[in-house]
C-alpha cells in the first residue's frame, strides 16, 4: 500500500507541473492497481506515508517529516534462504516464477514477516515452496542485495537444511524443483547473495571431502 500510494503521489505531481495528462494518470493507476507496475523507486522519498507532507531529502534514508513528525527508515528488508542437501552432497534449487529474475534459479526462501523469528521463517518458507518440513542445519554466511536491478535492499541469510520425509514439490512462487551438484550448478543464478552462498557453501564441501568427512 505505501508503494502504490506513493506511486499515485509522483503521478499527482507530474500532471500538477504538466507533464501528461488525465489519460496518462489514469493509465497508470489501472496499471498499478494491477499489479502490473513492479519498479521501485529508491530513497528518498517525496511524500510522508502518513500525512502526504513533503519529506526532506537531505538523508535519503532517514527522512523526518515537519508535520507530524513520522520518520521515515529505509532498511534492508531481512530475509533468509535455504539450501538443502541430499546424501550424494547435492543442492535443492527452486525455479522462480515471478519477476524479478522470473525463470532464473533460486534458493529457497524468501522475505521474514514482521517481527518473524528468523528460524520460524525459514522453516516457514521452505514448507510453503517445497511442501515438506526441514530443520535448520548450519549457518553459510550473510549476504547483502537488492530485489532485482536497482531494486529495494535485502539482507539475506543463508542456512543448509534437512528436509523431512516426504514428497516435495514447487509451491507458491515456484514453479519447478531440481538438485544440482555443487560443481555443476546452473548459469542463470537469480541472485548475487545465491551465488555467493553456493560459492562458500562449495568451498566448504570440497574442504570436507579433502578431510574424508561426509558433505
Amino acid at each position: 500500500m505505501f508503494y502504490i500510494m506513493y506511486v499515485l503521489h509522483f503521478l499527482d505531481e507530474r500532471v500538477r507541473l504538466g507533464h501528461g495528462g488525465a489519460w496518462a494518470e489514469d493509465s497508470l493507476r489501472e496499471r498499478v492497481s494491477e499489479g502490473q507496475m513492479t519498479k521501485y523507486r529508491r530513497p528518498p522519498y517525496p511524500y510522508c506515508p502518513w500525512c502526504a507532507h513533503t519529506l526532506p531529502k537531505e538523508d535519503p534514508f532517514r527522512q523526518a517529516c515537519g508535520s507530524c513528525g513520522f520518520v521515515l527508515y529505509h532498511n534492508s528488508s531481512p530475509c533468509v534462504g535455504a539450501l538443502p542437501k541430499d546424501e550424494r552432497g547435492r543442492v535443492l534449487l527452486g525455479r522462480r516464477g515471478v519477476e524479478p529474475y522470473r525463470g532464473d534459479w533460486n534458493a529457497v526462501g524468501g522475505f521474514l514477516q514482521y517481527g518473524e523469528d528468523p528460524f520460524v521463517g525459514l522453516k516457514r518458507e521452505v514448507k510453503e515452496e517445497l511442501g515438506v518440513a526441514c530443520e535448520v542445519d548450519e549457518f553459510i554466511t550473510m549476504a547483502a542485495d537488492t530485489y532485482g536491478t536497482n531494486g529495494p535492499a535485502l539482507m539475506n541469510a543463508y542456512f543448509t537444511v534437512r528436509l523431512s520425509p516426504g514428497a516435495i514439490r514447487p509451491q507458491d512462487d515456484v514453479t519447478e524443483l531440481r538438485w544440482f551438484p555443487l560443481d555443476g550448478l546452473p548459469e542463470n543464478i537469480a541472485f548475487e547473495s545465491d551465488r555467493k552462498a553456493l560459492r562458500i557453501l562449495s568451498r566448504k564441501a570440497k574442504r570436507s571431502s579433502g578431510r574424508g568427512e561426509e558433505p
